[in-house]
């Protein structure tokens, strides 16, 4: 509230700066342009030290340019209004801000921070006089995710279910699908592919229907390509990954534009495209730099480590691991740390260094044994873990033996011993996989039970949320089945007005062509009889007359212009044009004008020959019509644009003024006085509609004083019809 006073306080300067605004700024242009005046409205404050009201736009601050992703300037206001909260002892505003200054942490990787400011956001909740329980749910959620990313999957899971519960409680589905992409997530950190996708595509479906729900539905369509990806389904990874971009770019969503470049040059290395793959990986990385993404940006080296190591490059691969790792230690992420030493293992076994390579598995398989414990396994149903690690243990087996097979070579000499160490080594080994393999078959026999229980719980949860988008799907069916109703009774309505201005439109010429004939009639044989002001009111009637004849036709023309089945046939545009040339031939000459038919560029289009014939002679009669000093010259031309032919129709007359732009088209719309420019306002807007009942589009581009370029576009024929 204490920033909307401070904006309301200040409406004048706001005032100058929506004027300024072209009303065509998109979404992040809108938030810097509030983040702006808030700015200014803060120094304000800051003279007058009013201390409440700082305290609440300090609040909004951090929040605009949290939306903008510039987390530092986030953070540093969060710790003003801190500052300030800490003098005051709010418990609600109190928590706000933790949840803030958290969140501004995870965002900037320092996640034991982020973790901290989360728990007082918890403990501030619970001491507040109203408890925000949905608040709650949202810190549990960030919560969950910060442990993800430090691969702790047990407190993540418990953290997001905790999350869930709450969305569930209060039935708020946005909460409850950004929940369920989350467990999506753990489930993919874990190699569950099939069940990550399970919950991605549950997310989906509930971010359709949630308020403000786009961001997730870009999370879940990002998710869903890794997962197609990892799965192997390349094409369909590419389909999602394309649509995820397009949404986050359409959203100004920055952080989620840097994502999907990296995950789309990913899929063009299993295409083999290697050139269009780092194009996407570079605009990544500058992005996550820009926005201090360390998480991101570990992702990305890895994937351009994955391209150098496929094309051969094995010394620029182990560079990007590097990159990586020392980011990967600096933030404590052990998932990141677990994916790099991976990497790194197949680097060096591909440049012949077998001792680092088993070095490096032997990191990683450590280091996973700590992240991987039997309680996670117990709550994540990860039995595919245990198969990993008899791999990575083979592969180590493998490594050894390649090593010393090596060394057997340089050192004749040794052979026997050697021989007799790999034996050793090899029986022990295989004695230890076999122990492995006799625990895990073990602890899973015990783990049976638990994990059927957690399934029947888990089913019975989607059982609740499929039972919720039914009933939304019965209400969209529902709203469909009315808006069908609701069309058919508009077409009746339009029928009867097109049947009216059409049986109007000939009833009233039979009066008018009387009055024009009897004043005609008066006017040559009493004209001499008439003084100067009777003869002048003569003329009124008989011009008027010609108008309301010539409004008449135009309604006619206009009802007849209706929508209409499309026809099986060709017609050829030059044919047409030919017929409005010479249509309009006087009216050329009286204008001192000229007609320019770039023929070799005109199609054949699905069309009804009487409606192009007469949207073309409209709008080259406008073109001759509203002509300046000049002798008018329309040139009527056509290409061929994204499965369209867009036509143009460009005059160099008087031009149209920005303010008109979007006028010329409605109906009885004149710019100008009959004393001016003769005519009834109706001819563009038949232009209008027989371009909408050829499934096209209509626009003006104009320059005023220079000219009107009028174009439209209408679809190309999808199978070849017969010509006319």
């Amino acid at each position: 509230m204490g920033a909307i006073r401070a904006i309301l306080k200040h409406s004048f300067f706001f005032l100058l700066l929506f004027i300024s605004y072209d009303g065509q700024a998109n979404a992040q242009d809108s938030i810097q342009l509030v983040l702006d005046s808030l700015l200014e409205v803060h120094k304000g404050y800051e003279a007058e030290k009013k201390t409440h009201e700082l305290l609440e736009l300090n609040i909004s601050i951090s929040e605009k340019y949290k939306e903008l992703s510039d987390y530092p300037s986030a953070l540093n206001y969060a710790e003003k209004a801190l500052a300030i909260q800490d003098v005051i002892h709010n418990y609600s505003q109190k928590a706000k801000i933790y949840f803030e200054i958290g969140y501004a942490h995870e965002w900037l990787n320092d996640y034991q921070k982020a973790l901290e400011y989360y728990d007082l956001s918890l403990e501030a909740e619970e001491v507040a006089e109203e408890i925000d329980v949905k608040q709650k749910g949202v810190i549990f959620g960030r919560k969950a995710s910060v442990f993800k990313s430090l691969g702790k999957y047990e407190k993540s899971y418990d953290n997001q279910l905790n999350s869930i519960q709450i969305a569930e409680t209060l039935k708020d589905t946005y909460d409850m699908a950004a929940g369920y992409y989350h467990l999506g997530s753990l489930f993919y950190y874990q190699k569950q592919y099939e069940k990550a996708l399970e919950y991605y595509l549950v997310s989906q479906g509930l971010a359709v229907h949630a308020k403000e729900g786009e961001k997730i539905s870009y999370a879940c369509l990002a998710a869903l390509g890794t997962t197609y990806q990892a799965l192997g389904q390349i094409e369909k990874s590419l389909e999602y990954n394309l649509r995820s971009l397009k949404v986050a770019e359409d959203l100004g969503h920055r952080s989620g534009i840097a994502y999907s470049l990296s995950n789309i040059g990913s899929i063009y290395i299993s295409m083999k495209e290697y050139d269009k793959a780092g194009k996407y990986f570079e605009e990544s990385v500058d992005l996550k730099k820009e926005l201090k993404d360390k998480w991101g940006l570990i992702g990305t080296y890895r994937s351009m480590a994955d391209l150098a190591s496929t094309i051969g490059n094995h010394k620029k691969a182990i560079s990007y691991l590097k990159n990586a790792y020392s980011i990967a230690l600096e933030i404590d992420s052990k998932p990141r740390q677990l994916e790099i030493l991976d990497g790194f293992y197949n680097a060096y076994k591909k440049v012949g260094n077998y001792e680092l390579a088993l070095s490096y598995m032997e990191q990683n398989t450590a280091l996973k044994d700590s992240v991987l414990n039997k309680i996670t396994l117990e709550k994540m149903g990860n039995l595919k873990e245990n198969y990993e690690l008899e791999k990575k243990e083979t592969e180590i087996l493998i490594a050894k033996n390649e090593n010393e097979v090596l060394v057997l070579a340089q050192d004749k000499n040794k052979l026997f011993r050697y021989l007799v160490t790999v034996v050793a080594l090899f029986f022990g080994l295989l004695m230890m996989l076999s122990i492995s393999r006799y625990r895990a078959q073990k602890k899973s026999s015990e783990l049976l039970k638990g994990k059927n229980e957690e399934i029947n719980r888990q089913n019975s949860e989607l059982q609740k949320v499929n039972e919720l988008i039914l009933q939304t799907n019965n209400l969209l069916e529902q709203n469909k089945l009315k808006i069908e109703e609701q069309n058919k009774a508009l077409e009746s309505s339009n029928e009867d007005l097109r049947n009216f201005a059409s049986v109007a439109s000939h009833d009233l010429k039979e009066p008018l062509r009387m009055i024009h004939s009897y004043t005609t009639l008066l006017e040559r044989r009493y004209n001499d009889k008439l003084d100067e002001s009777g003869k002048e009111f003569m003329h009124f009637v008989i011009d008027a007359v010609d108008r309301m004849k010539t409004l008449l036709d135009d309604l006619l023309d206009y009802s007849r212009s209706g929508k209409q089945e499309m026809p099986d046939t060709l017609v050829s545009v030059n044919d047409a044009m030919a017929i409005v040339g010479m249509n309009l031939q006087k009216q050329i000459e009286d204008h001192n004008g000229s007609l320019v038919i770039k023929e070799e560029n005109l199609p054949e289009i699905l069309a009804h020959k009487s409606q192009l014939m007469q949207l073309l002679q409209n709008l080259v009669s406008n073109g001759l019509k509203f002509r300046g000093e000049r002798d008018p010259v329309v040139t009527v031309d056509c290409e061929k644009k994204n499965n369209q032919f867009v036509f143009s129709v460009k005059d160099n007359g008087i031009g149209i003024s920005k303010n008109n732009l979007d006028k010329v088209f409605e109906m009885f719309r004149r710019l100008h006085t009959r004393e001016e420019y003769a005519g009834t306002g109706i001819g563009l807007a038949t232009c209008k509609k027989i371009v909408s009942n050829m499934g096209g589009d209509i626009w003006v581009e104009s320059v005023e004083g220079e000219g009107s370029s009028f174009f439209f576009a209408v679809p190309c024929p999808t199978k070849t019809p017969v010509t006319a």
